[in-house]
């Protein structure tokens, strides 16, 4: 059984430390590619799942018009978000909770959106049933995760090699990156999805520039470090981390442009 205090606690940590923002711009053509999936206009209400710092996808639905709420289980995050949103001129409605406990009545929404957040939660088929609960019947789920053979997903497998396994009854994200374990979670809780292959570009100075902005502002990175460090370990992990930094950028003029592949979950109600 999880203890899912600590899990929330360590999670709080883990996306609060380094610096998000600077980081979720990486991200953010990746919520116009969701909007343009699910729809986002007056009238329709639109749950954001694992928001961040909301600049992604609920800041941009809610100036289209959407009655918009964001939940994230960090709240510097959504501290950080609610700042954003009144720099932007929109209303937001803010809530603290992980995704596999929504705290909502069954079909409260008109659209259910998380773009890399409910992948991080530890129970995989709870939280795609939580994703379809609070959709109502006619309404659009749209969640992205990153592919199992992408750069993520070596990142995945990097950090994995040198840090501790996670506890037991903890999925780990990467599962997300494999079609046969997202139709077999959605199917058990009475969804059929698509799964759409996309790929977004991150842009940097150089591969040297990439890393560095990695190790101080990646908040996985940035809690490795913590661990890593006293062991001797963390000039290692960096070291191999110019790998894959280097085998997905197809640039040749100096600069890094890392191309990373995700999958968009689409389903409808």
């Amino acid at each position: 059984m999880v203890d899912l205090h600590s899990f929330r606690r360590q999670a709080r940590a883990t996306w609060s430390a380094g610096g998000w923002d600077h980081f979720a711009r990486l991200i953010s053509p990746v919520g116009g590619v969701v909007i343009d999936r699910v729809g986002a206009a007056p009238g329709v209400r639109l749950l954001d799942v694992g928001t961040g710092s909301a600049g992604n996808l609920a800041i941009p639905a809610a100036q289209l018009g959407a009655e918009v709420v964001g939940l994230d289980v960090t709240p510097e995050l959504l501290e950080r978000a609610a700042r954003r949103a009144d720099e932007s001129g929109v209303d937001i409605e803010w809530v603290e909770r992980d995704a596999q406990e929504l705290p909502f009545e069954g079909a409260s929404f008109d659209r259910v959106t998380s773009t890399f957040g409910a992948m991080f939660a530890p129970d995989h088929q709870r939280t795609a049933g939580e994703l379809v609960r609070v959709c109502r019947p006619g309404g659009r789920i749209a969640m992205t995760t990153w592919v199992d053979d992408g750069f993520v997903g070596e990142l995945f497998t990097l950090t994995g090699s040198f840090m501790p396994s996670p506890p037991p009854g903890v999925q780990p994200p990467p599962l997300w990156g494999v079609p046969a374990h997202i139709d077999e979670v959605f199917r058990a809780v009475g969804a059929e999805p698509s799964i759409e292959r996309e790929i977004v570009e991150f842009s940097f100075e150089s591969v040297d520039d990439a890393v560095r902005q990695y190790a101080a502002n990646f908040g996985p990175f940035v809690s490795a470090r913590i661990v890593l460090e006293p062991q001797g370990r963390w000039e290692e992990f960096i070291s191999a981390f110019h790998d894959p930094v280097s085998r997905f950028n197809p640039a040749t003029d100096g600069t890094a442009r890392i191309h990373s592949d995700y999958f968009v979950i689409l389903i409808e109600r």
